[in-house]
């Protein structure tokens, strides 16, 4: 009888010892979700972030996994959701998250020009007879994504003050991102793309005729950088833990090429909630309803 209790005994405490190191393990490996746009290919895009997710997750001390969507919408619900953690973000997905969703802003990145922010940029053949946004009546054009500032937003405010209905005077499609928009462009299916600024720079490898080929005839306002976006249901402590761990990765010569040769950002800064009100106003130009984006 001792013997059967001794065996019974001593199997429970295997089993509880195996139940706390389990507990244990999970505990350790709390992962942290960092939510990106798909500006253009999805799966290269998280390939190319992976690295950079590795350091972030060092230096937080958990690991950090890089997701995706098929569109800007599908990342900003899943920062609104809790499903991601927070994101690297257009400002107006960061706008659009804060009105929808009580997320807030973190960081807003630094371009290559030095300044808390990007242009967009409208972008034709050099072979083509357009020379101004007054010339693209009637032509096709090929804009990024309904919630891209650049690619869309700003750009489509810039056809409208050239006095161009969006809706009756040309002809655009949504491509699904900016190097889609590139291809229709270089193959002539378009007259026209929206963009930003060092995107013939981002994607003349992947374009070798790009900067010989492809010229810009237009630029916006300066628009409030890419955002850093922490979702309402991550706590207080970890957003100030992810904050931090980007203010010190961004003296990390190598991991901050990654985003620069990404999204051209070159390091952090606190982001100027001001600024991120032109974006509401521009929203408005275009009939945007910020609180029922889709």
């Amino acid at each position: 009888m001792k013997k059967i209790l001794l065996t019974i005994f001593s199997f429970l405490l295997v089993f509880s010892l195996i139940g706390c190191s389990q507990k244990s393990t999970t505990k350790e490996e709390k992962v942290l979700k960092l939510g990106v746009v798909p500006s253009s290919n999805s799966e290269k895009l998280v390939d190319d972030l992976t690295p950079f997710a590795k350091a972030l997750g060092d230096k937080l001390g958990m690991k950090v996994e890089v997701f995706t969507a098929s569109s800007y919408i599908g990342v900003i619900e899943g920062i609104g959701s809790g499903s991601v953690d927070f994101g690297l973000v257009p400002p107006f997905s960061a706008v659009l998250s804060n009105k929808q969703s009580n997320t807030k802003n973190l960081l807003v990145g630094r371009s290559t020009s030095g300044k808390p922010g990007y242009f967009a940029e409208v972008f034709v053949r050099k072979d083509s007879d357009i020379k101004s946004i007054a010339d693209l009546k009637g032509k096709k054009i090929a804009f990024v994504d309904p919630s891209s500032a650049s690619g869309y937003i700003y750009a489509g405010a810039m056809l409208k003050d050239a006095g161009i209905d969006l809706e009756k005077d040309i002809q655009y499609q949504f491509s699904g991102g900016h190097d889609k928009s590139l291809q229709l462009l270089l193959n002539k299916d378009v007259d026209a793309v929206a963009s930003y600024e060092n995107v013939i720079r981002k994607y003349t490898k992947e374009f070798p005729t790009l900067k010989e080929d492809v010229k810009a005839i237009a630029k916006s306002e300066l628009i409030p950088g890419v955002t850093v976006v922490a979702s309402n249901n991550l706590d207080e402590e970890t957003q100030k833990k992810v904050k931090q761990a980007l203010l010190e990765i961004q003296n990390d010569k190598e991991t901050i090429q990654i985003l620069t040769n990404l999204f051209s950002i070159t390091g952090f800064e606190e982001p100027n909630n001001d600024a991120y009100k032109a974006i509401e106003k521009i929203s408005e130009k275009m009939n945007i309803d910020l609180n029922k984006v889709k």
